[in-house]
């Protein structure tokens, strides 16, 4: 588990005037981990000449919140994994043009804030017979909060002692 800090999930239902489901709206701060590291494609749209970047984001002790929306959308997110030290959800997300190029500059320890519609992915039926679809988080907001702090070390903490 990485250092200990305080993650957050929220979401939204927006509604028309009818009461009908539009969209949810998520908030979420977690960590930039090694299978979250974003990766950016430029060969997108009619002209092949728009970006997306696409990454992962690791929410820590959330999974009660998770839950609930993953319940109420009837899908599972990228990974959960529940230990004696709590649990952890791997959510996956996409941003696009100029947002891209910003989750593009993120790297692996760095403290997200993503905001962004939930979309789900539909899965392939052939390869994965009967698996519930993937929630992704589309951002609509998304800002470094930290990055992980470097050891530094000193040049005598790299000798090693002669005898």
């Amino acid at each position: 588990m990485p250092e200990k800090h305080k993650d957050y999930f929220a979401f939204e239902t927006i509604r028309d005037h009818e009461q009908k489901i539009v969209c949810y709206y998520v908030t979420m701060i977690g960590t930039i981990e090694d299978e979250g590291i974003v990766h950016l494609r430029n060969d997108l749209g009619e002209n092949e000449d728009q970006k997306m970047a696409f990454g992962r984001l690791s929410v820590y002790n959330q999974d009660r919140k998770i839950s609930n929306l993953l319940r109420e959308l009837n899908c599972r997110d990228y990974r959960h994994e529940h230990n004696d030290e709590g649990s952890r959800d791997i959510i996956s997300f996409t941003a696009k043009d100029w947002r891209a190029d910003e989750a593009f500059g993120f790297e692996e320890g760095d403290r997200i804030l993503i905001q962004g519609k939930a979309y789900l992915r539909q899965n392939n039926e052939e390869k994965y017979p009967g698996r519930l679809p993937e929630i992704s988080i589309t951002t609509s907001g998304i800002f470094r909060l930290g990055r992980l702090r470097k050891v530094h070390k000193s040049i005598n903490q790299g000798l090693i002692p002669q005898k």
